[in-house]
Order: C-alpha cells, then sequence, then structure tokens
C-alpha cells in the first residue's frame, strides 16, 4: 500500500452536520476501497482565487490515506462524481 494526501474542496454553504456526513462517507469509500484513514485535517473555509461551479468559498479537508495503487482511480472517480466536492488532489507520499 501506498500513502497519499487527499486534498477536498467542498461547498461552503454546508452546515456542520452535513460536513461530518461527508468525512463519514469519505471513510467509509476508503475502507470499501481496502484503505486506512490516518491524519485528517480540516483547514477552514477559504476564499478561492475564481469561481469554481459558482461558489467564491470552499471548505478545505485533507487526509493521509494508505491505499493500494489501483484503488486511486476508483477513488478518482467517486470523487469526480460527487456534488459537494468542488475540487479534489490526490498526491502519492513517498517515503525517503
Amino acid at each position: 500500500m501506498n500513502k497519499y494526501d487527499l486534498t477536498v474542496l467542498v461547498k461552503s454553504d454546508l452546515k456542520e452536520t452535513a460536513k461530518e456526513k461527508f468525512v463519514e462517507k469519505m471513510e467509509a469509500l476508503v475502507k470499501t476501497l481496502e484503505g486506512r484513514i490516518g491524519k485528517i485535517t480540516e483547514m477552514g473555509k477559504k476564499q478561492l482565487a475564481y469561481t469554481i461551479k459558482k461558489q467564491k468559498e470552499a471548505q478545505f479537508l485533507s487526509w493521509v490515506l494508505e491505499l493500494p495503487a489501483k484503488s486511486v482511480v476508483q477513488l478518482e472517480k467517486k470523487l469526480i462524481n460527487d456534488k459537494e466536492v468542488l475540487r479534489h488532489l490526490v498526491i502519492c507520499l513517498h517515503d525517503r
């Protein structure tokens, strides 16, 4: 399994309960993809440099994940189709 850093920008108008449900949904998705979640970081609401899907602000969430390489593509497909997600970025973390 490889380590990945997943950063997700979600709509800023999500209520606290909706954001918690999104985090729980992500944790369940990673577990179904045979992965593990390490550290979760909520970076808060920030103004975007440009409008994305008619949104000027977004909430930034970040996870450190351990996933098999084959599962990253499935994870990205789910994130692309999620209506709450504005943008996402998955980066492979190499241990040196």
